[in-house]
């Protein structure tokens, strides 16, 4: 089921649209799932074709989360996506994409992704210093805070089992 429109504006390429489900939402916070019929790439990390995401977003926070499961509901990996302005509505959300992102594999390993383009970004006058002090404090707070924030990420999964929904 598509009920509900994620915008991702980018600074580096063209506007995102992607069709997903919305899973729950509160003033400020929504969960959306997606089913991807095709195999991804986020950087190196293979996302195989049948997978599930289900992505948390919040109005005031700089992040996003996404936890990515294979068509056998094993969980593959949580990506942090920074980003601002997110707003929620009622039928899309959308934000801005600050390009830094943060993979969290299942054994807990910390890989900060893109950094090389939040550096081009800077150097081109595509992102503000606000922007970059965004980053910074969104990065060390997920770095400082993402097993907490998983865990309630893994909590809010269990107790609504968004993952196995047909």
């Amino acid at each position: 089921m598509s009920n509900f429109l994620e915008i991702k504006r980018h600074k580096n390429k063209p506007e995102q649209r992607f069709a997903c489900e919305l899973l729950h939402r509160e003033p400020g916070y929504a969960v959306l799932r997606y089913s991807s019929e095709k195999p991804g790439l986020i950087s190196d990390i293979e996302i195989p074709a049948g997978s599930i995401t289900i992505a948390h977003y919040w109005q005031d926070r700089f992040y996003v989360a996404w936890r990515m499961f294979d068509s056998a509901h094993t969980l593959i990996g949580t990506l942090f996506h920074i980003c601002s302005n997110v707003s929620i509505d009622e039928d899309r959300l959308a934000y801005d994409d600050l390009l830094l992102d943060i993979w969290i594999g299942c054994a807990g390993n910390f890989r900060t992704l893109d950094e090389d383009e939040v550096r081009e970004a800077l150097s081109t006058g595509m992102l503000s210093d606000i922007e970059l002090t965004i980053i910074d404090n969104a990065h060390w707070h997920i770095n400082n805070h993402y097993t907490s924030i998983i865990d309630d990420l893994a909590a809010f999964e269990t107790l609504h089992s968004p993952v196995s929904r047909s």
